[in-house]
């Protein structure tokens, strides 16, 4: 006779009572069933797992080992009765999601986890797609929702702030300004510099070119790159500096060092998107914007 879950459940509650009136008690039964049961683990374990006599119960070496391993077995079948149920009666679908490769330094992945984990029936497909192509998908329903940088949005858009940051200077490391603790825009005056192209980011591209403005400095801009990633590679390898999000200094590169900016007010925002008067996957999307919240109250 194989083992079953009612003798791992009487065992475990008689292994923590040592008393068969008392576990019967627990258990909502009446003594002769509890005892039948153990006899019967025993036999087919083949081994003692309790000794009694008329005055107390004790466990055998074997029945303290098996009393872990019985509360492993049932709190793993209590999880799967718990994961089955959520699945169940959680909400379920395919959600596509729009990201820029930057947006995994600003807890985009954390989020997915969070949400997928309270709600295992959604499955999400992420799409890379820079800013101005996620609107446009946006538009078109061919996304879900997006994690955009800021920039200007159609009315059609809603949006709520992912991350609110400030800008840093991005130099490599044996730079001779890169062991400073701070320093201004201004002093880039003569640093080779590593930009986004205007046609692909306008208005991170104006931005960026109104620090120098700001500062007085007529940037010499060097390289014109596609990616946030692409910038602190090329810096990383020396091929100029850049002033980038400071978010991206969690990205792990070696090689780089990020200094704050003491004559800059301007902040860096990121935005999560959706159409406002799509009605697919609403429920999932609100989760997700509910998980959101929670991940920055922790924050």
């Amino acid at each position: 006779m194989a083992l079953t879950f009612r003798q791992l459940r009487y065992f475990l509650v008689l292994s923590e009572e040592l008393h068969f009136g008392r576990a019967a008690q627990r258990l909502h039964i009446s003594q002769p069933p509890l005892s039948a049961s153990l006899r019967q683990l025993e036999e087919e374990l083949k081994v003692k797992l309790l000794l009694r006599n008329s005055k107390r119960v004790t466990l055998t070496p074997a029945g303290e080992a098996f009393q872990r391993q019985a509360r492993r077995i049932l709190e793993q079948l209590e999880d799967s009765q718990t994961l089955v149920q959520r699945i169940a009666s959680s909400a379920t679908g395919l959600v596509r999601v729009g990201f820029t490769p930057a947006m995994l330094f600003r807890g985009l992945p954390e989020l997915l986890k969070r949400l997928q984990s309270r709600y295992p029936g959604i499955e999400i497909q992420l799409i890379e797609r820079n800013s101005a192509d996620q609107v446009e998908a946006v538009m078109q329903e061919q996304l879900d929702i997006g994690f955009i940088h800021s920039m200007p949005l159609p009315e059609e858009i809603e949006s709520v702030i992912l991350s609110d940051e400030p800008f840093l200077c991005c130099l490599p490391a044996h730079h001779h300004l890169a062991g400073r603790r701070e320093l201004a825009v201004k002093e880039l005056a003569n640093e080779p510099i590593i930009l986004f192209g205007r046609d692909l980011a306008p208005h991170y591209y104006d931005r960026i070119i109104g620090l120098f403005h700001h500062a007085d400095v007529k940037p010499h801009i060097c390289h014109e790159v596609s990616h946030w990633l692409t910038i602190l590679a090329l810096v990383a390898n020396a091929m100029g500096v850049a002033l980038v999000p400071q978010s991206l200094a969690k990205a792990g590169f070696s090689n780089v060092s990020f200094l704050p900016l003491t004559d800059s007010t301007t902040r860096h925002q990121s935005h999560c998107i959706w159409r406002s008067d799509s009605e697919e996957h609403e429920e999932i999307r609100q989760l997700l914007l509910n998980c959101l919240k929670e991940q920055q109250q922790v924050r």
